[in-house]
């Protein structure tokens, strides 16, 4: 049994002749009566009467359309449901992102993908840790993520969405706020403010410290990236952080080791094309990106398997 056949039975019981459901199709009047025929011949019953150039529907014609019509109808509400969650019209997107990320990059990347598409049900997760969002997607559980470089984990792969410097937050009053560039090696002997310990801006403090020959006395820890700010600028101590992060801070040097720098990719499950939701999505940060980063990300090609 095919689904084009259920059609045929259903067009030529409305019109009440082969003929004229012919016309309705589109169809050559033979195609349609040899279908037809198969099909009884199939379920071993005839499903119409014939009378002359009119036919009306058998006994077991109307037990099978009884069935037949509200399949036909479900499936064109699934044809209907697809085609809207290809136009971007309804669907569902998840995505996972650090919260230095979350509170300075993606705001403004979702406020307009929103507005483009209003009908997509979107779902924002914060998380301090690359790694648990690495399972996240590979598991299913997330869309896309922003973690930091590199990741690795099995079943994921993803593009670099932005490299950015490390700068130096410094109480409006230090005596290095003016300086073009800083070494940071001449905060060696300074309290540090960080994040705390096993959030990923807190690993890339003390390493960035750490290659310039000392470990940071971190004298406040918070989990708050504006907490952090207002410790900074009342003089509690220094920070290290990526440009991003200190963006709109009003006291900054860059460091002058070009080593020093963080990138940032999104990752999506492997082997897949992502979702029209997500494809949209991931538009939207690579163009956002070109604005902070200091490497111009490739744009998504969707005629790959995946982007």
């Amino acid at each position: 049994m095919e689904l084009h056949q259920l059609r045929y039975v259903a067009a030529v019981a409305e019109a009440g002749s082969f003929t004229r459901a012919a016309e309705v199709l589109y169809l050559a009047q033979p195609s349609l009566s040899v279908q037809i025929r198969k099909l009884e011949k199939e379920l071993g019953v005839e499903l119409f009467e014939r009378l002359g150039r009119k036919v009306t529907l058998t006994t077991a014609g109307e037990a099978f359309l009884e069935h037949a019509r509200p399949a036909l109808f479900h499936l064109e509400r699934a044809r209907e449901e697809a085609v809207a969650v290809r136009n971007l019209q309804r669907g569902k997107l998840a995505i996972g992102a650090l919260p230095s990320v979350g509170a300075t990059l993606l705001p403004r990347v979702l406020a307009d993908y929103r507005a483009a598409h209003p009908d997509i049900e979107l779902r924002l997760i914060e998380h301090n840790v690359s790694g648990e969002f690495e399972r996240m997607v590979q598991v299913g559980e997330l869309d896309l993520a922003v973690v930091r470089a590199p990741w690795g984990r099995p079943g994921i792969t993803g593009q670099v969405l932005i490299r950015e410097p490390m700068v130096a937050m410094l109480p409006p009053d230090h005596p290095l706020r003016d300086r073009a560039e800083l070494d940071l090696a001449e905060l060696s002997g300074a309290d540090f403010v960080g994040m705390l310990k096993g959030s990923g801006l807190r690993a890339l403090l003390e390493s960035t410290c750490q290659r310039h020959g000392f470990t940071p006395t971190v004298t406040v820890e918070t989990e708050q990236l504006s907490v952090l700010c207002g410790m900074v600028r009342n003089g509690v101590g220094v920070s290290v952080v990526p440009r991003l992060v200190a963006a709109g801070y009003p006291t900054v040097v860059p460091l002058d080791d070009p080593r020093d720098f963080r990138e940032l990719g999104v990752v999506w499950r492997s082997g897949g094309r992502l979702a029209p939701a997500a494809l949209a999505l991931l538009d939207r940060l690579l163009a956002e990106t070109r604005e902070f980063s200091d490497v111009v990300p490739d744009t998504v090609d969707d005629t790959n398997p995946v982007p």
